[in-house]
């Protein structure tokens, strides 16, 4: 990583992407290959097709994503961390996938084809972004070229890696994948009378009287659905209710330790006992350290509108120096201080060169302190005689991510640089300049605009949480502890829930591969130990941020066909209404007329007019798709229907008209293009589906995890 970049706790690989350009051959050389296919099934995370994913693969991938999200300043925690790993796994399934396919297809990328991808007519657009000439908006392959050359001197750069994964090697990828795209676009294929068919069908209107009889006219208690029924059900559809990887059910009692009353009471206490002494302290900074608070002191400044407080009005209203609180902020109580005030802008623009005295990524020095303050002033000496800034900053910079645009800095807000840098930039002027040392070593600054100055203030905060008492701790814990120790079989648990009126929450469909539990949060130890646990296991008592929990495991889904016990909340209704269509068609018999069945079943013959074809919902009954289908069916025109069994209830309908609306617009053309599009627009998403439909992946991942 740059140190420009740490020093703005952002990431702009982007820009050092530049360095791996001389991997280009190394690239082309490996994107032939499908994988780690030398690799031991058992040091492996999966496998795709019989193709080995190495677990060191699989890390390295997972920590530089990690490593991307900490240097573009994002807090990686244990969801993000789960988010990354499934992400990652799925990018290589995909990829794997993807890279078997086209060696079928015997597609490929040549180095002339991969050179003109970098700086042809259409150069990579992270190329783009870093040598337009704003005043042009030319790309500037010169430059370009220039900046290349100078970086392919520096050897053995980390960097390559990550820029390898993130920048070169997608590109490769991305241009691979187009041309797989460019082939299942070209295979679609819409016909002139599928597209006619299609406009005829969008125009189709009908009109039926219909008799009804819902399903609630019977009971659900008189039909019963069997186990064996839901078997039937599910085995006859086994494609929709396949299941890919194995779950476990649990049951779940908890046991919050919330903050009390009186733990808020304390809090908001022993801040109060500080405000005296934070009032008269000379360093404020150094007290609200010392004292521990939840907030550290932010030694600069900043704008009215930058401060992201709902008390900001009557901190700054406290006046200079004087305390203001305690007030709750989230579950803080905290004191301010508001504890100097000036004039600043909001925004400056600045360049420098850093003559480095270490390196941020290993912490090892790269020169000493002497000979860099000497660089230092040397280059200031050359500036000022009239030397090139840009070529000076090409040349020495140690700061990757801003050497090849000649030391820019671009606008930047008070807090982004580290201390030093950022004082004399928001406390000189605009055209000053001067060598400033920081962590990273000595930067030669020049401020070079400066925008919207206005009052800024520095206000250091002291806040304390509102957490619970151990007292508050221990007394959950030992009701979690207690219930645990009644509770050891399926049978107890229910039992104590029920005795102790408590509340007994589920969490279904967890994988062994999670890392959080749904309604409870992340615990990749407790995932574990589920998956470690046999059906009807009570586990101990454990802590799930501000709570303890009692998990029972109440069921285990093998992959393939889901079993009885799942799939019955999904199906048991729909088998019920087959039931109930097939009692109530017994019920009503030979139909000889609306009339007839309206009478028999004490209800009315009702009329639905000018119903859609494509959707065919009908007047204060909804949308029936099976009655739309008698009410089109030309060879039933002014007859009786037999009894269909419809989503809400019966019918029975007889369609006085089959006919199409005027639709002036209607185009045959259009709607062929229209219906062409919807294929090529599917087609990707859909052969991704298809090939990991077929494919043979086996996830081990759990085991490393």
């Amino acid at each position: 990583m740059s140190i420009i970049q740490q020093i703005r706790d952002k990431y702009a690989a982007v820009v050092i992407g530049l360095i791996a350009l001389s991997l280009i051959g190394f690239i082309l050389m490996d994107s032939g290959k499908g994988g780690s296919g030398g690799v031991n099934m058992s040091d492996a995370v999966g496998s795709i097709n019989g193709t080995n994913i190495s677990y060191e693969t699989y890390s390295a991938a997972t920590k530089s994503r990690e490593d991307m999200y900490l240097a573009n300043g994002q807090r990686v925690d244990d969801n993000t961390r789960q988010q990354i790993y499934s992400d990652t796994w799925r990018m290589m399934v995909e990829s794997e996938l993807l890279s078997q396919e086209y060696k079928k297809l015997g597609l490929s990328v040549t180095d002339k084809e991969f050179n003109d991808l970098m700086f042809g007519k259409k150069p990579a657009q992270f190329l783009v972004q870093e040598f337009t000439d704003p005043n042009t908006g030319e790309f500037d392959a010169a430059k370009a070229k220039t900046a290349i050359a100078e970086i392919k001197k520096q050897k053995n750069n980390p960097n390559t890696e990550r820029i390898n994964e993130f920048y070169l090697k997608p590109l490769l990828e991305n241009r691979l994948r187009s041309k797989y795209n460019e082939l299942l676009s070209v295979s679609a294929y819409v016909p002139n009378w599928l597209a006619e068919k299609s406009v005829a069908e969008s125009n189709a209107i009908a009109s039926f009287s219909f008799v009804t009889v819902p399903f609630s006219s019977i009971p659900d208690s008189s039909v019963e659905v069997t186990d064996a029924k839901v078997s039937a059900y599910i085995s006859a559809r086994a494609a929709q209710f396949k299941q890919e990887e194995g779950t476990r059910s649990l049951a779940y009692v908890s046991f919050p330790f919330n903050p009390s009353a009186s733990d808020s009471a304390d809090a908001r206490d022993a801040v109060s006992r500080l405000a005296a002494e934070f009032a008269t302290t000379d360093d404020a900074g150094a007290f609200v350290t010392r004292n521990g608070s939840s907030i550290s002191f932010f030694d600069g400044y900043n704008s009215k509108g930058r401060i992201q407080i709902a008390q900001k009005d009557s901190i700054i209203g406290a006046g200079l120096g004087k305390v203001y609180g305690p007030y709750l902020d989230g579950g803080n109580y905290v004191l301010s201080r508001v504890v100097d005030v000036k004039q600043q802008p909001d925004s400056v623009k600045a360049r420098h060169i850093l003559i480095g005295t270490m390196d941020p990524r290993t912490q090892q020095p790269i020169r000493d302190d002497s000979t860099a303050k000497a660089l230092a002033d040397s280059v200031e000496r050359v500036i000022k005689g009239g030397g090139s800034f840009e070529l000076l900053a090409l040349q020495k910079s140690d700061d990757e991510g801003s050497k090849i645009k000649g030391g820019d800095l671009g606008y930047f807000v008070s807090g982004t640089m580290v201390k030093e840098f950022n004082d004399f930039c928001f406390g000189k002027k605009a055209g000053e300049s001067g060598i400033v040392k920081t962590q990273f070593g000595y930067h030669y600054i020049q401020i070079t605009d400066q925008k919207n100055f206005e009052t800024a203030y520095k206000i250091a905060y002291l806040s304390k949480p509102i957490e619970a008492s151990q007292e508050t701790v221990n007394d959950a814990q030992g009701k979690a502890n207690a219930f645990a120790a009644k509770a050891r079989t399926l049978k107890a648990f229910d039992e104590v829930v029920k005795k102790d009126s408590l509340t007994k929450l589920l969490a279904t469909d967890v994988k062994e591969s999670d890392f959080q539990i749904s309604g409870l949060g992340v615990n990749r130890k407790v995932v574990r130990d589920i998956y470690e646990a046999s059906v009807g296991k009570v586990l101990d008592a454990e802590e799930f941020g501000n709570q303890f929990v009692v998990i029972a495991v109440t069921g285990s889904e093998k992959p393939g066909l889901m079993s009885v016990a799942k799939a019955r909340p999904q199906v048991e209704n729909l088998i019920r209404n087959e039931e109930k269509t097939k009692l109530l068609i017994t019920k009503i018999g030979a139909v000889s007329s609306l009339e007839a069945v309206a009478t028999a079943q004490k209800t009315t013959v009702m009329r639905a007019d000018s119903v859609l074809f494509g959707s065919p919902t009908i007047p204060n009954v909804g949308y029936e798709l099976k009655v739309g289908g008698f009410a089109f069916n030309k060879a039933m025109l002014n007859k009786v229907s037999p009894v269909i069994g419809g989503t809400s209830g019966v019918f029975v309908i007889k369609s006085d008209f089959i006919g199409a609306k005027s639709d002036a617009s209607a185009s045959v053309e259009e709607t062929r293009k229209t219906l062409e599009g919807q294929q090529k627009g599917s087609a990707t998403y859909a052969s991704m589906q298809a090939l990991r439909n077929a494919a043979v992946i086996k996830d081990k991942r759990s085991k490393f995890q």
